[in-house]
């Protein structure tokens, strides 16, 4: 048997190595040509052809932990369209940026602001209601003790002219001093030495003066002296015309010296109250003109403000504000209910639209477009100042020029976590959460929900709903209080029932195509009530829908009384707000096991302003 070189053997399969390769399309380097080869373009095509090969996934934007293949399907949680899952071209270590494809960037539906300084409008709200002039009101009092002998006005609402009687009252101590009065103007009238002459007027005129003080006036005076009669009567008569607006005596009463025994009031010299929360006390001064409406006839009516309330309301955290107006021709009536619209001008302003900031508590995160044409955005840190109609006041982080998302910021956001990196919702990064509805369809849409239920109370805690015409939330507040008792009680059941009879009262209202954002927090869960199966999550889906009802309530839709009340240890110690529709505490969060945990914050009552909020 020959035997072959091993150095041959090796060629030969060698050869039979690169042939059969070369049959099959395939080429090979040597090490050599390999640290040699620099052609980027292959190493480009390899990855597209990568990505071409990753099947492209779907995400709500709302609930990022749903996922799916199919871009037509809706997230099954709230129903909203589906965005692409897209890959970023920041570096994982870039912490506060996002690119997105160009098809990624069309489904997000985006706009940006130009971030600009100038002068800012706003309108402050407030509702109130009209009174007397308290300049103009008249005590009617008893100048003596006595009996009503008759009330010539003896019902309130009752218009008298100046000079028309009132009371009769009948007073011994009356009768006495005009016997002294006659009798002292009998020895006055007597021829007497000079010093004898000079004390009978003395004595004439301290009985005038003591009948004067009992209520006559000189004209009854002079007629008592003139009969040379007493009378144990008098007639008490109106000093000015106006309206008889309190009567606090009957017919045969007895009254005191000093007792009030009507009042009136000038008819046409009416105050319009409002009541003005604290935040805003620096937009009304004394002297200002301010309009309003009537609602009862929708008329409009001016007036100048007179004064302001001498103290913060203790509870309600409101300070009355008067305006005086003249009723003139205008058919005015005390008690009616007015609405004030004060339009306020403020310079040298930079403002950025109210949807643009994500509110966190004390921080807020908007995101700017890198470039007018780039498809990349980064976060930034902003503080904001006061709320000025549709726009909030920016105090630093921006500059002018930036391009601020105003709509879709939330997406974007979403998409942040969604990548696991830090975001408004979750600052520290590690991960989207989500909802756990105890779907049990197959999709994991997580167990965490805290995290993202305290970051969407943060983000609407001091929000407003928008403007909606006509805006009727008909039976919604009962079936959201009805959760509200539900929970405070540890029932749910219970809950489970008032949760599907909410969301159907949400999917009847006509909401106002800006109102959205607010109708998809209402409907958080919407479909998998009866899915709940712990009160743990009942009460995450409740805080959400507690954030939306609280907007509603500061724009004064809910039409109903309600008491905001806060829990600072819900949540583990991230404090949790809810509405109820009385002031005795009940915390829906803890229920029994701390029932009364909590602090009353706001009154939302009906005919008051409640802006908002606050």
């Amino acid at each position: 048997m020959n035997k072959k070189n091993p150095v041959t053997i090796i060629a030969v399969i060698f050869v039979v190595i690169v042939l059969g390769a070369t049959a099959l399309g395939l080429s090979f380097q040597t090490p050599h040509q390999a640290d040699h080869n620099h052609d980027h373009s292959q190493e480009a095509s390899f990855s597209d052809s990568l990505v071409a090969d990753e099947e492209q996934e779907y995400t709500c934007s709302m609930h990022p932990n749903f996922r799916s293949t199919d871009p037509n399907e809706r997230c099954p949680i709230c129903g909203m369209e589906l965005i692409p899952v897209t890959s970023s071209a920041a570096r994982d270590d870039d912490l506060t940026r996002i690119e997105f494809t160009g098809r990624s960037l069309a489904l997000l539906d985006l706009q940006t602001y130009v971030v600009q300084r100038g002068t800012a409008s706003a309108q402050l709200r407030m509702i109130g209601s009209l009174d007397f002039d308290e300049r103009s009101l008249t005590a009617i009092s008893a100048w003596t003790g006595g009996r009503i002998e008759r009330l010539h006005v003896n019902f309130t609402g009752a218009y008298v002219e100046a000079g028309d009687p009132l009371v009769e009252l009948y007073s011994p101590e009356l009768f006495v001093a005009q016997q002294e009065l006659i009798q002292a103007h009998t020895q006055a009238q007597r021829e007497a030495p000079g010093f004898l002459a000079d004390s009978n007027q003395t004595t004439l005129r301290a009985s005038r003066e003591r009948l004067r003080l009992l209520g006559l006036s000189n004209t009854q005076i002079e007629a008592i002296i003139e009969s040379g009669e007493a009378s144990d009567r008098i007639t008490i008569h109106a000093p000015s015309a106006g309206l008889v607006v309190t009567r606090n005596v009957s017919q045969g009463d007895y009254v005191n010296t000093g007792d009030t025994v009507l009042e009136l009031a000038a008819q046409d010299q009416l105050w319009a109250v409002f009541e003005l929360f604290e935040r805003d006390l620096q937009y009304i001064e004394v002297g200002q003109q301010l309009e309003f409406n009537l609602r009862s006839s929708n008329e409009r009516i001016q007036g100048t403000v007179e004064s302001l309330g001498p103290r913060i309301d203790a509870e309600r955290r409101t300070r009355e504000v008067r305006v005086a107006i003249e009723a003139g021709e205008n058919t005015l009536t005390a008690g009616s209910f007015v609405r004030a619209v004060v339009d306020i001008d403020v310079d040298d302003v930079m403002t950025i639209p109210a949807s643009a900031p994500l509110l966190t508590g004390n921080r807020a995160v908007v995101y700017v477009r890198v470039a007018e044409d780039s498809s990349e955005f980064e976060a930034r840190n902003i503080e904001v100042g006061r709320k000025l109609g549709d726009y909030y006041e920016v105090l630093s982080g921006l500059e002018e020029g930036d391009l601020v998302v105003s709509r879709g910021a939330f997406r974007i956001d979403s998409e942040l976590q969604l990548r696991g990196r830090p975001s408004m919702m979750a600052p520290q990064g590690g991960g989207a959460v989500g909802h756990d509805h105890g779907h049990g369809n197959g999709h994991d849409h997580g167990s965490d929900a805290g995290g993202e239920q305290q970051a969407a109370h943060e983000q609407h805690e001091e929000r407003v709903a928008p403007a909606g015409e006509n805006l009727q939330l008909n039976e919604l507040p009962q079936h959201y209080f009805a959760m509200w008792e539900a929970l405070h009680s540890d029932d749910l059941k219970a809950w489970q029932s008032a949760a599907e009879q909410f969301y159907a009262a949400a999917d009847d209202i006509s909401w106002p195509h800006n109102m959205h954002d607010l109708h998809a927090e209402l409907s958080t869960g919407a479909g998998h009530a009866h899915h709940v199966g712990s009160l743990e999550q009942a009460r995450e889906l409740f805080q959400v829908h507690s954030q939306a009802m609280i907007a509603l309530a500061r724009a004064d839709y809910l039409q109903v009384n309600a008491y905001l009340m806060f829990c600072p240890m819900a949540f583990d110690n991230q404090g949790a707000f809810w509405l109820q529709p009385d002031n005795r505490l009940l915390n829906p969060y803890f229920g029994s096991s701390m029932l009364r945990c909590g602090d009353r914050v706001e009154s939302f009552e009906v005919g008051h302003d409640n802006h908002g909020g606050h």
